[in-house]
């Protein structure tokens, strides 16, 4: 079985794609997977065989110097990216979230010439069953996605872990709607040539196929967890370790100052608790400040997949947030955080801390599988109660544990990828 996958980012195991989607396809049999991405960088996988690669830098090369606008890419064993011009910009643009950027970089997309013979013969070369399109907010990811399905006659088969097409949203920039309402028709064909679709939450399943019919199936990041995979419990210290890790945005910046701060306060008598915040994010020297409380709380670099799951192993609680905000809440009400199920499998509590409108927050409240705050002021409250009962800390681990035996074995998940998959090829055949 031959897969084409079409992505923004390439797919490298130190970024959310590729650490997600090797995940979901790593130990599958009889499975060759091609990638197409469309950003800057080079991959870094062993789940994948072949790599194509066009950017919009590369679509102005073509068209001022007349060089191919695309070309197959080959791993690096030591690589060493270096940020060209092309990235540092459109960094810039997601950074400072400009729609007119980001609607450049469409209309590089629109006008260059990327349907090039270099494209066409490495996919003849590659001869694909099936297209599996992870449905982006994007329109030019899905202009290649039309090109490739339409040219070779290819079945579809979806995954999408974002709200792509709804408009319950909150912004008060008109660019927004203009943009959101532009989208809408491309993002509605993507869905039809899907079938089946995967979504990452209960909650995305039910509104979308109230929307585009009963074609969703759950597919989320999945573990091994067989009861001889089962890591240790971690009894508790005299000061339990909190740690979060991952992106800082201005709702989760605002929780994890706060839990600092309660943390701080209920240290007052004496080290109870302590925070590590492992992240990339840029902050500002006030914000920073913050975070770093001293014998409370500190800020600190991010590290490799590989060092930090060593972490969790270690803290006595893992922190999941997400932001309080009406805008943060309802662009993450479908979501489900691809850390979740790494938090599962260490075998430790999670303090879960968002409204409980947030697919996230209302899967730990559903399954009893943390110690969840949904307003700012019961944070203090689930941290004085896990001091107090510290045998909580493993009820809720196993609790979670139970979670993954249930929604997010390994086995399982792929078995039913396999089936899937089979089945749309065959059905294409028809």
């Amino acid at each position: 079985m031959k897969i084409l996958i079409v992505s923004n980012s390439p797919w490298r195991n130190d970024n959310s794609f590729g650490n997600s989607f090797s995940n979901i396809f790593e130990g599958m049999e009889n499975l060759e997977i091609a990638n197409i991405y469309c950003k800057y960088g080079k991959p870094n996988t062993t789940i994948v065989q072949r790599f194509f690669q066009i950017t919009e830098k590369s679509l102005i090369n073509h068209a001022l110097k007349g060089t191919p606008s695309g070309k197959e890419v080959f791993m690096e064993q030591e690589e060493q990216v270096k940020i060209d011009d092309g990235e540092k910009a459109f960094n810039a643009a997601r950074k400072h979230k400009s729609r007119i950027l980001y609607w450049i970089r469409t209309l590089i997309w629109k006008l260059g010439k990327w349907k090039i013979k270099e494209l066409i013969d490495f996919i003849d070369d590659f001869k694909p069953d099936l297209l599996f399109i992870p449905i982006y907010y994007s329109g030019y990811i899905h202009s290649i996605n039309k090109f490739i399905k339409k040219r070779w006659k290819l079945p579809c088969v979806g995954y999408v872990s974002d709200d792509v097409y709804t408009l319950r949203q909150f912004s008060l920039s008109p660019l927004f709607w203009i943009d959101r309402l532009c989208m809408r028709p491309t993002m509605k064909r993507v869905f039809s040539w899907c079938n089946p679709v995967y979504v990452i939450s209960n909650i995305q399943k039910q509104e979308y196929a109230k929307i585009f019919g009963d074609k969703f199936k759950i597919l989320t990041k999945c573990a091994d967890f067989s009861p001889a995979n089962k890591p240790a419990f971690k009894k508790p210290d005299t000061v339990l370790k909190l740690m979060y890790a991952g992106n800082i945005s201005k709702g989760r910046f605002e929780i994890l100052a706060r839990l600092a701060k309660d943390i701080q306060e209920l240290n007052a008598n004496g080290q109870k608790f302590s925070l590590d915040i492992y992240s990339l994010s840029p902050l500002t020297d006030k914000q920073k400040a913050q975070l770093n409380l001293e014998n409370c709380s500190r800020l600190l670099p991010a590290v490799s997949y590989q060092t930090l799951r060593a972490l969790q192993a270690e803290a006595d609680i893992l922190v999941h947030a997400e932001g309080f905000s009406l805008r943060e809440r309802l662009a993450v009400h479908q979501s489900f955080s691809t850390k979740i199920v790494d938090y599962i499998a260490t075998n430790r509590c999670i303090l879960a801390i968002g409204g409980s409108d947030c697919a996230s927050i209302d899967y730990f409240i559903r399954n009893q599988s943390a110690a969840v705050a949904t307003t700012k002021d019961e944070i203090t409250m689930r941290l004085q109660e896990l001091y107090e009962r510290k045998d909580l800390l493993e009820k809720y681990a196993q609790t979670a544990w139970e979670c993954g035996e249930k929604y997010h074995q390994k086995a399982a998940m792929q078995a039913m990828l396999a089936d899937d998959l089979t089945a749309a090829i065959e059905n294409g055949k028809d």
